[in-house]
């Protein structure tokens, strides 16, 4: 389906009602929820006392308030995304349109209004009014992360950066500030050099959209690098990310078998990034991305084992306290 109008469907009112909610779980991309539940508990394990302290409430409060600003995000991008989706990502341009347009707005505006509800009650809950302007603010920039004015996504060489704040960095500080924990440097250390890894990690997979996002002219840190650089950059992101989050699990609770699992997945990370890097090296943009486009499907393992490996690390270090 390479089209719009090869990915049109009758009008929703006239679906049935499962393909309707399967196409509203699409657009809020949740296959990606157990790898956003290993970023939240990584500066949750980091934040308490005691393991019982996530069984509270305000965890999981924690937790929906921050999915919901998630949810934005990527129904945002899904539809600013659409017609460049269509060729590699039909799923994900097939459900907008099966939905349409209004529909998936309104549904951005719902959550957009639950989630604010949710950053009340968070903040009413714990105490931590900051939190209400912290959550607005990064509901504003995820959104623009896909559209104008800001649109992040096409600055070029700070794309990564930005993302590595506002998608990974900002959810984790929120966690942090609402569970009461204290933001001393390894705890800064490790969910921002983890952040770093995973959207370094991530930068393989924007490679792997690179004609299409051109064609739109979407101008990410691909198109700004060059391929090969590129993969040299996300290279760097993971091994400079992974180092400074084990520092800081090394720091936080001291050697323990609970880094090994971390070390084990940042090393197959890196290693595998830099592997797409010299493989693309000196090739073609055609030929490079056939080299890349299959090393790209591990993206996602690569992704959800470095997070949940990290969970086991923090899960030692709050034992050992």
């Amino acid at each position: 389906m390479t089209t719009t109008e090869s990915v049109r469907l009758p009008a929703p009112l006239r679906l049935p009602w499962l393909r309707k909610l399967d196409w509203s779980l699409r657009i809020r991309r949740v296959e990606f929820f157990p790898v956003w539940l290993s970023v939240m508990l990584v500066p949750a394990l980091l934040s308490v006392e005691t393991a019982a302290d996530l069984l509270s409430g305000t965890f999981a409060l924690t937790l929906v308030t921050v999915l919901a600003v998630v949810h934005v995000a990527d129904m945002v991008n899904t539809l600013a995304d659409r017609e460049v989706d269509a060729t590699y990502k039909s799923r994900l341009s097939e459900a907008v349109h099966g939905l349409g347009v209004r529909n998936v707005r309104w549904q951005i505006g719902v959550t957009v209004v639950v989630g604010a509800a949710l950053a009340v009650a968070l903040s009413a809950h714990t105490g931590h009014w900051d939190l209400l302007p912290l959550i607005a603010v990064e509901t504003a920039l995820v959104a623009q992360y896909s559209v104008p004015p800001l649109h992040f996504k096409t600055r070029g060489v700070l794309q990564p950066l930005v993302a590595v704040v506002i998608i990974i960095w900002v959810p984790m500080a929120i966690v942090v500030r609402a569970l009461g924990g204290t933001p001393d440097w390894p705890l800064v250390a490790t969910v921002g050099g983890i952040g770093a890894a995973l959207i370094g990690i991530i930068v393989v997979n924007t490679a792997e959209d690179l004609p299409e996002d051109r064609a739109h002219g979407i101008r990410t840190s691909v198109i700004a690098l060059g391929l090969p650089r590129a993969m040299v950059f996300a290279t760097g992101m993971v091994t400079a990310g992974g180092l400074t989050a084990l520092t800081g699990l090394l720091a936080e609770g001291g050697p323990s078998l609970g880094l090994l699992p971390p070390l084990a997945a940042l090393g197959f990370a890196a290693s595998h990034v830099f592997g797409t890097a010299r493989l693309v090296r000196g090739k073609s943009e055609v030929d490079g991305l056939a080299l890349l486009r299959p090393r790209a499907t591990l993206v996602p393992l690569q992704v959800a084992a470095t997070g949940w490996a990290t969970v086991i690390a923090a899960a030692f270090v709050l034992a050992g306290r």
